[in-house]
């Protein structure tokens, strides 16, 4: 079951504007030992007494794979997301179950039907890897064994022998040719043949390897073995987390520099780190059942962000490949928490999801049709222009309030082109501004209040303003696509966007999973296409976004009887 959770402590007040909005997977009745964001991000797999898939921007619980009979610490989803694997654990009560075994199976992660059983091990599976194309799927157990099995058939290919210890954890490099596995020390594997290449011994033992995303591949170690270890996206730098060290290491792969190591606020060591995908912020959880804390840092200077705190404690942490999800638990912690990205500015992405030139093309050929509206009524809001030719912008009545004349600004270039965001200096040079035609004034000439929005007439446009790409019905947009929503959100800097996930088309509004602040009401929503789906109407605390659909748009400027140009794309 699916539950709030009350008992997180927001330590640092920061936090607000990283990751907010937590809840959690499994209870103590139903443990959740680990988990699996699937490649693009849309789903969250859960492995514990019971195997189960999770809506990642709703939170609702999608299925329960039913076949599974034994308690599962093993989970991985194919390359394609499309299949997912996981594999029985070796506890005692689940022994006494006739249909138990350690084995591995495979579903159908959109329907839930199982696919496989792939039998061989003789003790609990611990480790489950697919090779970068999907074709092979390897599995590591406590019987110190690790076994190759063709994805698509089942067939077992090779069984790897020689590791002292239980194989903990498996690791393809990004060619696909080498496996790495991690069963009382590293070992290299020819992934084709099975031929041990290289054996990486240390005390004590390394519990967690990472391969390195640059083109050669290497596997690092970092400096003693570690026991955890994460690359930055562009392969760089690897944060190394070493047993019972209160410090994170940083060490630059490319220039051989090891930063001075920067410390922590984990009381015990730390147990896991883990990049964000932009690179720009550090995860650690403190050693379970001593330290139960999750910090955020910045990975440059080593400034601490926020603290996350649970009853429970973590034992590892995940980021989504977006960015826009946090998750920690494990096996011991027994419940696994999420908190969700409310940062209004861009998120960088990896190729596995969406790619920041796309995202990059949308803003730039969006954001110089958005408007900031300043109303001493109201405070502030945004907009965005329809129609260029008849100089008419769409925004909330309630931006508009009782007033029929509001102060207008457009995005101003400085003298490198860049948007000038800072909202003092709109501020105080109005009048230059107004020359420019940056800043006018708004006439509002339709107003509905049922709909909540309000047709303006702008006294003057700068020759920098487009209007908006849409058309005159809400463009077609499913459940779980991303949206862009842009705007001017209150406490930040102007012009900004943030992602969104669309959730359903509710008639009077569209609902959006996001968070958006004061300010961005009356800010366009664009669809992953860059088209006008409507315009930002309110959110609660709970990232649930609202925006009046284009249809109402279209239906209060035939209402109006205002001159216009009609078109579409």
């Amino acid at each position: 079951m699916l539950l709030f959770i009350t008992t997180l402590l927001l330590v640092n007040g920061s936090l607000a504007q990283d990751y907010i909005y937590y809840l959690t997977l499994g209870e103590y009745t139903n443990p959740v030992s680990t988990l699996a964001f699937s490649p693009d991000g849309r789903m969250i797999a859960s492995a514990g007494r019971n195997v189960q898939l999770w809506n990642a921007a709703t939170g609702q619980l999608i299925r329960t794979f039913a076949r599974h009979a034994g308690y599962s610490h093993s989970i991985s989803f194919s390359p394609d997301g499309k299949t997912l694997a996981s594999g029985c654990e070796d506890y005692s009560e689940m022994e006494k179950l006739t249909d138990w075994s350690p084995d591995i199976h495979l579903w159908d992660a959109s329907t839930g039907i199982h696919k496989q059983k792939f039998i061989g091990h003789r003790s609990s599976v611990r480790s489950l890897a697919f090779s970068p194309d999907g074709t092979i799927l390897a599995s590591g157990s406590l019987d110190k064994t690790i076994r190759l099995w063709d994805a698509a058939t089942g067939l077992h290919r090779k069984t790897l022998i020689g590791h002292t210890e239980g194989v903990t954890r498996i690791v393809f490099s990004p060619d696909g040719q080498t496996v790495a596995t991690v069963g009382g020390e590293v070992r290299l594997w020819d992934a084709a043949t099975g031929l041990h290449r290289k054996t990486l011994t240390g005390s004590p033992p390394a519990l967690i390897v990472t391969y390195s995303p640059s083109s050669d591949g290497d596997l690092i170690t970092g400096p003693s073995p570690p026991v955890a270890v994460s690359f930055s996206p562009d392969g760089q730098t690897l944060a190394i987390a070493i047993h019972r060290d209160n410090r994170i290491h940083l060490w630059n792969i490319v220039s051989n520099e090891y930063r001075t190591p920067f410390p922590t606020r984990h009381s015990s060591g730390v147990q896991d780190v883990c990049f964000s995908p932009d690179g720009q912020t550090l995860a650690t959880v403190g050693l379970l059942s001593v330290d139960n804390t999750l910090c955020l840092w910045d990975s440059m200077s080593g400034e601490h962000k926020s603290t996350l705190t649970s009853k429970q404690g973590f034992d590892e942490v995940h980021f989504s490949f977006d960015g826009r999800m946090l998750a920690a638990g494990g096996q011991s912690g027994a419940i696994v928490h999420f908190w969700k990205l409310s940062s209004v500015g861009p998120v960088e992405t990896t190729p596995l999801t969406l790619s920041k030139l796309s995202a990059d093309q949308i803003y730039d050929n969006a954001i110089r049709s958005v408007m900031w509206i300043v109303n001493p009524d109201i405070g502030e809001g945004s907009g965005v222009l329809i129609n260029k030719q008849f100089r008419l912008a769409i925004t909330n009545a309630h931006v508009t309030g009782t007033q029929n004349t509001i102060d207008v600004y457009f995005p101003a270039p400085d003298e490198n082109g860049e948007l000038i965001k800072d909202r003092n200096f709109y501020l105080t040079n109005s009048s230059v501004l107004k020359r420019l035609g940056y800043y006018t004034k708004g006439h509002v000439v339709a107003r509905n209040e049922k709909t909540d929005l309000a047709i303006i007439k702008l006294e003057g446009l700068p020759e920098t303003a487009h209007e908006v790409d849409w058309n005159f019905n809400t463009p077609t947009t499913n459940t779980g696509d991303m949206v862009y929503i842009l705007g001017n959100p209150g406490g930040q800097d102007l012009w900004r966007w943030t992602l969104g996930e669309f959730l359903n088309d509710q008639a009077d509004f569209l609902h959006i999973q996001s968070d958006v602040f004061g300010g961005n009401s009356g800010g366009p929503v664009l669809n992953k296409q860059g088209i006008l789906v409507g315009i930002v109407a309110r959110s609660d605390r709970h990232m649930n976004a609202l925006a009046i659909p284009v249809r109402d748009i279209n239906e209060l400027l035939f209402e109006s009887g205002l001159e216009h140009s009609r078109f579409g794309r």
